[in-house]
């Protein structure tokens, strides 16, 4: 693709993940610019591996409250710098710790989005083809669709307050496509509007009042592909390799996963994760 700057935006937060997402940049066939939010107890370590895996490369680090997840920075610290560049990839350390089967969803999603130099070269080209893509994102998980199609009530009510706020006419529930995940690739005019909102971290819950579902950063994901069609831009969908994990249903493995889930947010609670 004939483009004159790209950059990566990533969030890291769990150590393993962060060392997945370096270790896939590193391999990326093209150059890029990257920038980096991170909460300030992870960051000597993160600045650490970075200049480890990135001798000499220009990195932005920023460090960011432990609020609105991934989606917070993403919008609150790096949108002035998008418009500078042609394409984004946004990335970031998806656990999913509530769910035991759901810990290679975040695999799925990166290399879905930049696994291999044939993967990122058929993403490139759909946005060289079509000058009006705006975003680029993995299909979402079988397991997960159903539950996406019929979002919980307070995710809804959360995408309705600010559908109203941005003038976005919502569709019926089951209709809403979005990057389920919240890792894509998008043109910074596709998602203008977001970054002009002027949100603040102060505009997300935090650190221990992180809350699962229903809050600013749940609406702003479900949001976008709306936000890049009222810009003019459409989206598209891929899947070049498969979500393979299947989930148990089982009381048993519903039990493990609750406790599993709980024991997370434990550990979040105490400031500790992986």
């Amino acid at each position: 693709m004939d483009v004159s700057k790209m950059a990566v935006v990533a969030h890291l937060f769990y150590r393993e993940e962060t060392e997945a997402i370096l270790k896939l940049l590193g391999k990326l066939s093209f150059e890029f610019d990257l920038y980096v939010s991170v909460p300030v107890e992870k960051s000597e370590w993160v600045k650490n591996l970075l200049d480890e895996m990135f001798p000499g490369k220009k990195i932005t680090l920023r460090v960011v409250p432990n609020r609105g997840y991934d989606i917070a920075p993403f919008v609150c610290m790096f949108g002035d710098v998008y418009p500078s560049y042609d394409l984004v990839l946004k990335l970031h350390t998806k656990k999913s710790p509530h769910r035991l089967w759901l810990k290679g969803w975040g695999e799925y999603l990166m290399r879905n989005l930049a696994g291999s130099p044939e993967i990122i070269d058929s993403i490139l080209r759909m946005f060289e083809e079509d000058k009006t893509l705006g975003l680029v994102y993995p299909e979402a998980i079988a397991p997960l669709k159903a539950g996406l199609e019929d979002p919980l009530p307070s995710d809804w009510d959360s995408c309705v307050a600010l559908a109203a706020r941005l003038e976005l006419p919502l569709p019926e529930k089951s209709q809403l496509r979005f990057p389920a995940g919240s890792m894509f690739w998008f043109r910074p005019r596709a998602l203008a509007q977001l970054f002009g909102l002027g949100l603040t971290f102060e505009d997300f819950p935090g650190g221990k009042a992180i809350r699962r579902n229903g809050t600013l950063a749940h609406a702003i994901e479900r949001l976008l592909v709306l936000m890049a069609k009222k810009q003019g831009s459409c989206f598209r969908t891929v899947c070049f390799e498969p979500f393979r994990t299947i989930p148990n249903p089982s009381l048993w493995q519903n039990a493990r996963d609750m406790v599993h889930c709980e024991w997370s947010r434990f550990l979040d609670f105490l400031g500790i994760h992986g």
